[in-house]
């Protein structure tokens, strides 16, 4: 699963289009105290192996990533941007081969606390399944 976290995270980084719309960046669970907004996280929910005759055949991982922004509308614009970017998208991995990308829901927005300027915080998030042949 690492290889795959980290191919997603080497896109993240090196793709103009995602570093324009997250200044504060991607980050792996939970974003350090301060981070400048927009930002991203990703959360793994989930990963399992599917076997075959011959033993473990394919890994099956879930995860789930929110938009951090300010104000609705604002956050959902950055999650279809995000959206855009990852839809059906196979990375290179440094072990295995990334073989599928499921979009498996619609962006849904959860209110946050406001932040220190009295502004909305708003968390859009969208889950993904990758298939990795390993």
């Amino acid at each position: 699963m690492l290889p795959l976290l980290n191919a997603i995270y080497a896109e993240f980084t090196s793709n103009g289009t995602l570093l324009s719309a997250f200044p504060g960046g991607l980050h792996r669970e939970q974003a350090p105290e301060g981070t400048t907004m927009p930002y991203a996280v990703s959360r793994v929910v989930e990963s399992k192996l599917v076997y075959s005759f011959n033993g473990p055949y394919r890994s099956q991982t879930l995860v789930r990533f929110s938009a951090y922004a300010v104000g609705h509308d604002a956050a959902a614009g950055l999650m279809n941007t995000l959206v855009a970017q990852l839809d059906d998208r196979l990375f290179t991995l440094s072990s295995g081969a990334h073989v599928s990308t499921t979009r498996l829901d619609e962006p849904t927005p959860k209110l946050h606390r406001h932040d220190a300027d009295g502004n909305d915080v708003w968390e859009w998030s969208v889950s993904y399944e990758y298939g990795v042949k390993v």
